[in-house]
């Protein structure tokens, strides 16, 4: 029997992730008997299981909340909680204590080498890149946040080579497309050219057309993790961390796709120097020398991760 431990469960990512393992209800090759669901903002119960779910709601700066976490004995933690880049620049050390210093709690309480599975990021990259990045190039990140993430795939290697914990991180290329309002969000800037023109909504994109995007589906994310997962330790790169191949597509291609699914929302390129800077500092083609025979991949094109989209758009 499985307990497992979901930080930023709230989330769009959190929530998908929930729905698939209350659908398989397995992991490991082990029956899931507990979920603890953590946010600082109301989890969404689900309707219907027989696997116990808890809610957590606090903030993960709190130490004491992080080490209540911590006493749930899990087997398992999908580390999916941050701060997000504008936010992380804006107060980076209270970003430190959401992004770094919680996880580091949570690792050194955890007990039974638990698997710690963790939603690593682009935007550990940034500076004069190479136009394709894969698994082992040098991290040298733009943001608090990418600096955060950066970090956080050290500890995990150096708590796994302690034998701490058994730790795997999924650096993930930008992830569409969130639903509901917008948000501040650098990547909502992205997400909101599927979803805005899709709701009938007009939008402001604050990228130039042009702009080049390595993208992925929620649903796509949500697998990989699974069978990251699920990965014999050994066939882990010896940094425990890899891409998540992604699709690269322009601004422009993104729009045509929504307007193809039904999208009537106004486009208007009005490029932010800010907003345009950050993306232009991340890769625009995101690939992995380990990901495939890991069993771990892109979607198939464009369309499938407007599908991906439409179909859980209301969940």
């Amino acid at each position: 029997m499985s307990c497992i431990l979901v930080t930023g469960a709230a989330g769009f990512l959190g929530r998908r992730l929930l729905k698939e393992l209350i659908a398989v209800g397995h992991i490991g090759g082990k029956p899931i008997h507990r979920i603890v669901l953590a946010d600082v903002h109301p989890p969404a119960c689900p309707v219907s299981t027989e696997i116990d779910v808890s809610l957590r709601q606090g903030d993960l700066s709190d130490h004491s909340f992080v080490e209540s976490l911590a006493d749930e004995g899990f087997d398992t933690l999908f580390h999916l909680a941050s701060l997000l880049t504008l936010q992380a620049e804006t107060d980076p050390s209270f970003a430190y204590k959401v992004n770094v210093e919680a996880l580091r709690v949570l690792m050194d309480m955890a007990q039974n080498r638990p698997k710690v599975i963790f939603s690593s990021s682009i935007a550990i990259h940034g500076g004069a890149l190479p136009e394709v990045v894969d698994d082992d190039c040098n991290p040298v990140p733009a943001t608090t946040y990418g600096t955060h993430k950066a970090i956080n795939e050290l500890l995990i290697a150096d708590y796994s080579r302690l034998g701490r914990i058994d730790g795997r991180c999924l650096r993930l290329p930008i992830v569409l497309t969130r639903p509901g309002a917008p948000t501040p969000a650098v990547s909502d800037q992205v997400a909101a050219i599927i979803r805005e023109p899709l709701k009938g909504i007009d939008v402001d994109v604050l990228l130039s057309a042009e702009t080049l995007v390595p993208i992925v589906s929620a649903g796509a994310v949500v697998a990989a993790l699974l069978r990251l997962h699920d990965v014999p330790a050994e066939r882990l790169p010896p940094k425990r961390a890899l891409n998540l191949p992604a699709l690269s597509v322009t601004v422009a291609e993104l729009a045509e796709a929504a307007a193809r699914h039904g999208g009537e929302g106004r486009i208007t390129y009005r490029p932010d120097p800010g907003v345009q800077a950050i993306v232009n500092g991340w890769p625009r083609r995101f690939v992995s020398r380990h990901a495939a025979g890991l069993g771990l991949g892109p979607d198939a094109d464009l369309e499938a991760l407007i599908l991906d989209y439409l179909q859980y758009k209301d969940d």
